[in-house]
């Protein structure tokens, strides 16, 4: 057909999850040109009937039937949540019947069957010249045709998406991978051989064994009421909750406690049976007898299976099994059995012997009832008589249900009901690190609890699926949202089930879409833009709390009236996901042309930017996504922010470089701070973001260097070298003295000061932290202060200026500046600033030599550091805490715990404070009497802060150098040429502090003094 005549409408439709089936007679051509025409036709009617009848059998809808084939679709129109596994019982079900086929007419008929699943676009065809009612355009068709030509004769071969689905109800035999034609990729197959013997759902469907998390009291209730059944009182327990939330999970781990002399029982109610009356009953029996036989020999083994439960059922009750049993298989009941006329005693007949059958035993009992919901209405009515029935029996029932719907009729003083919450972030911790490893990330802890709403089954399926690609793939970093590490197009079960949930809605399904395309949570003001009043088959606050009701949404509440949230997060991706992209789109764009008009109320700006990207306009998505980086930065949620710039990243990189030169420089103005902070001030990531940010700037004579000065920050503050850097904030200070931006001058002066101290340049040092405290602006401060380095300016200047009164011999100013830097960070409530105030604080414990306080700071520093994830933190915390202990006396612990804190300082690949660390380790292991050892690593010392320019501390590494001497028997001359060089050192950095330690080192050591300069 003519692309011209396929009209627009045929675009409409939903995107869905569908399992694909294609069957195909073998030998088709043979049998043409071997046998009557007429014959063949017949064969061939004869095989589609067949066909037709077992797809149906599992809720398919067989789609097109052509020549010697067919195709089915399954989970169209309504989806199911066990379409997979439907798809292949039909196509073993159609082998079976086409082998009985062949029997009957003596010739060799034989079919081969292709099953494959994906994502598809089902899109009806009225209004177009298109055959049939829908078309389904995706890889599942497409796959199941190409194939089933890999099948051999009688037999079924499913794709891998197929076999994941299913691999725990089906026996499978690998085929290895397969290129089919016009695919680039190869396709993993496998041959469907039998059904699994499983008497449950639980069983079937579970892909991991991870242990039961999160439920121990639920457990322990279910194992005391076993305990009451043992003593002759009969108890029914009915545990309920959302689906995948651990009913089957806990039955599971319950039947495991049983002793071998209990005998136990699963019903499992499925999926459409309710209109398959007692199919709980007939489907355990079935599996039990081993379906069709004779009518006499269906009574021989009835009875001796009766017999080998040791069941006392009346015969007139085995008859109606009997009876009941050969309708549900097909089977014709013999004219002697008799059921009287009235509807009602049939049903009451048929009941009374279903109880027998299940409460004939005299041994202890579990009877498990899964998935109620499911159940037919005689099954039900059953489940409603058991309490009275088992009430003087060893016999323990539990039901589960996704709902307290319709359990209202299970009634009895030995009836107890427990509904399953959703696992806590702990417990979902525990349960993605079972199935991980101990070593799990943090963060990808964190995304499974977020994204499972702790639902133990999803918990646990998402972290598999994580699982098995990082198999393929290193995993992210700690600074990559871990949702862009799924693969592309992932199938999970629980997706199937929230499908077939929302097509129960009918046309309120099409509110719970545009409902999602909102967002997990949304404004009712805002959906009622959205949607059409006519659109809806009732009042939108009608349509609203019957969705409510259905469990779809929940309300927010008083507080937040007017407000609703999807109730499971995979509801609303669901429903999303339904939706076309071009539909999305348009809805993207609706959204953000009623927000940005004022329409309704604002969104936040994360929120906002999905929205712009989804409407495909990058340019704003980025814009939004860095101002809400900016708003986590402002909340020291540097994790959360670097998410957002890497989002706002790939928008930028869909537009002209010239287009979004600006928007980029602003991008590299937020991510510089976030880096230093996740990646550590010497990193390479944190290096190569100012890098391009100053290159960027330098290619536009017209930039305002002031507007930018974020960038030039970050560049000097990530300075190859200590020179470098203090080259770099000369050019900063002289370049931006004139500028009319107070903020800019003081954080120049803030570069200034932090440079020059390491320099040893104390007198102006001090200069700048004056003139820079005088241009300190509290409310101008709360933006500067995780845009220039993470904290605040005023305590990095008051800490700064403690350190270099204690350096010039002002103890008692020292210590008040100090006592300033660390109120004023309390006062703030900024965690970064109070870290870094607790930085000054611990060197300032090690200048003093006070041992107590530097383990006081350390303590308080690894507290911060642990909570906000700052690799820099732990390292100075344990540096500065295993230093003092080792000196307190635990040498060993203090010493490893050092040497820990040294290697991950050294592993963030910053220099900072190195001449000091060398030092710390030298004294240890002086005291531990390795003098050698602690020699050459002063050495080293020397020779690197003389070449670094990171100087302040070389007077004290002379100092140390000429005891270590000493106590090695150097000579006298020799050890005082180091003290002499210290005090040189020390009095050109007006370090009068350490000018009074070496001075006081020659009179210890009796040796000769100089005179002062």
């Amino acid at each position: 057909m003519p692309a011209s005549e396929v009209q627009p409408a045929a675009l409409s439709g939903e995107r869905l999850q569908v399992t694909a089936l294609f069957y195909d007679i073998v030998g088709s051509v043979e049998l043409i040109t071997r046998l009557d025409p007429e014959m063949v036709a017949t064969m061939q009617r004869a095989l589609h009937n067949e066909a037709i009848a077992a797809i149906q059998k599992f809720g398919g809808t067989v789609q097109q039937l052509q020549g010697d084939g067919g195709c089915a679709y399954f989970g169209i129109p309504t989806p199911q949540e066990d379409a997979a596994e439907c798809a292949v019982n039909a196509a073993l079900e159609l082998v079976a019947r086409c082998k009985l086929l062949q029997h009957e007419q003596g010739e060799r008929l034989m079919v081969r069957v292709g099953i494959a699943t994906s994502m598809v676009v089902v899109a009806a065809t009225q209004g177009t010249r298109l055959p049939g009612q829908i078309e389904v355009i995706g890889i599942a068709p497409a796959l199941a045709a190409r194939i089933q030509s890999d099948a051999a004769p009688n037999s079924v071969v499913v794709a891998d998406t197929t076999f994941r689905l299913t691999q725990g109800a089906f026996e499978f035999e690998p085929l290895g991978d397969h290129l089919p034609k016009g695919f680039t990729e190869p396709v993993s197959l496998w041959r469907a051989a039998t059904r699994r013997p499983t008497a449950d759902r639980f069983s079937a469907s579970r892909r991991v064994s991870a242990p039961l998390i999160g439920r121990e009291k639920e457990l322990d209730l279910c194992r005391r009421h076993w305990a009451s059944a043992l003593d002759g009182k009969g108890q029914l327990v009915v545990i309920h909750g959302e689906a995948g939330i651990g009913k089957s999970r806990l039955v599971a781990e319950l039947r495991s406690d049983m002793p071998a002399t209990a005998h136990v029982i699963v019903l499992q109610c499925k999926p459409r049976g309710d209109t398959r009356p007692l199919h709980p009953f007939l489907d355990l029996l079935e599996h039990e007898l081993g379906g069709a036989a004779g009518s006499t020999d269906l009574n021989a083994r009835l009875h001796a299976y009766l017999r080998s439960q040791q069941l006392d059922v009346p015969e007139e009750d085995a008859e109606i099994i009997a009876f009941l049993y050969r309708q549900h298989i097909g089977m014709q009941a013999p004219a002697s059995v008799d059921l009287d006329p009235a509807a009602e005693d049939r049903r009451v007949r048929c009941q009374d012997a279903m109880l027998r059958l299940l409460c004939g035993r005299a041994n202890p009992c579990l009877i498990v009832i899964e998935d109620l919901h499911w159940a037919d209405s005689l099954t039900a009515a059953v489940v409603e008589r058991l309490p009275l029935a088992i009430g003087a029996l060893p016999v323990l029932v539990v039901v589960t249900a996704r709902d307290e719907v319709g359990l209202d009729g299970i009634d009895g003083a030995n009836v107890a009901s427990l509904q399953l919450s959703h696992l806590d972030a702990d417990a979902t911790s525990q349960l993605c690190r079972s199935i991980w490893g101990s070593d799990a990330p943090s963060d990808l802890v964190a995304f499974v609890h977020e994204r499972s709403d702790g639902v133990p089954l999803f918990a646990e399926q998402l972290t598999c699926l994580l699982l098995e690609t990082s198999d393929k793939q290193p995993p992210p970093s700690s600074s990559t949202d871990w949702s862009q590490a799924l693969p592309s197009g992932a199938i999970l079960s629980l997706q199937d089930l929230v499908a077939a949930r929302l097509s129960t809605l009918g046309p309120l399904r099409r509110l719970a879409q545009v409902a999602g395309a909102i967002g997990r949570e949304f404004d009712l003001d805002l959906l009622g833009h959205m949607v059409k009043a006519d659109a809806l088959p009732r009042p939108l606050d009608d349509a609203m709390r019957q969705l409510v009701r259905a469990g779809i949404f929940t309300a927010g509440g008083i507080e937040a009236e007017g407000t609703y949230r999807f109730r499971h997060v995979l509801i609303q991706e669901a429903a999303y996901e339904s939706l076309l992209k071009a539909e999305r789109r348009q809805l993207h764009a609706h959204i953000v042309e009623l927000v940005t008009s004022g329409a309704v109320p604002p969104l936040t700006d994360d929120l906002l930017a999905w929205h712009y990207e989804q409407a495909e306009r990058p340019l704003d998505a980025a814009r939004c996504a860095i101002r809400a980086a900016t708003g986590c930065m402002a909340r020291s949620a540097m994790i959360e922010a670097d998410r957002l710039l890497n989002f706002a990243q790939r928008q930028l990189e869909e537009i002209a470089p010239d287009t979004a030169q600006e928007l980029q420089l602003e991008l590299l103005s937020a991510r510089g701070p976030v880096a230093a902070a996740l990646f550590g001030r010497g990193s390479p990531q944190a290096g190569a973001v100012y890098d391009q940010g100053v290159a960027l700037c330098g290619t536009s004579a017209t930039q305002d260097r002031a507007r930018w000065f974020p960038l030039y920050w970050g560049w000097w503050f990530t300075a190859p070298s200590y020179e470098a850097q203090r080259a770099r904030s000369d050019i900063i200070v002289r370049d931006l003295e004139a500028t009319a931006d107070p903020e800019v001058r003081l954080q120049s002066l803030h570069c200034a000061w932090a440079t020059n101290f390491d320099a040893g340049r104390h007198a102006y040092c001090l200069d700048c932290i004056k003139a820079g405290l005088a241009l300190y602006n509290e409310h101008r401060a709360r933006l500067g202060s995780f845009r220039y380095g993470g904290h605040d300016a005023r305590v990095c200047g008051l800490g700064e200026r403690a350190l270099s009164l204690w350096f010039t011999g002002d103890e008692e100013g020292s210590a008040r500046a100090m006592k300033e830097a660390l109120d004023w960070a309390e006062k703030l409530a900024h965690p970064d600033s109070l870290f870094h105030a607790l930085d000054y604080a611990v060197g300032l414990s090690r200048y003093r030599h006070d041992l107590h306080g530097a383990i006081s700071v350390a303590e308080r520093m690894r507290a911060i550091a642990e909570q906000r994830t700052l690799p820099g933190g732990r390292a100075k915390a344990k540096l500065f805490g295993g230093w003092a202990r080792a000196l307190l006396g635990d040498e060993r612990q203090g010493l490893a715990e050092f040497d820990e804190g040294f290697a991950l300082q050294r592993e963030i690949g910053t220099e900072e404070n190195l001449p000091i660390y060398h030092d710390m380790r030298a004294e240890l292991l002086a005291q531990a009497g390795q003098f050698d050892e602690a020699l050459a690593i002063v050495d080293r010392a020397i020779t690197g802060s003389s070449q670094s320019g990171q100087v302040f501390w070389l007077p004290e590494l002379h100092r140390r150098r000429s005891r270590l001497r000493h106590a090695l028997g150097a000579s006298a001359e020799e050890a005082a040429a180091d003290l002499h060089r210290a005090i040189e050192l020390a009095e050109g950095h007006a370090a009068t502090a350490l000018v009074v330690r070496a001075r006081a080192d020659l009179g210890q050591l009796g040796l000769r003094d100089i005179p002062p300069t």
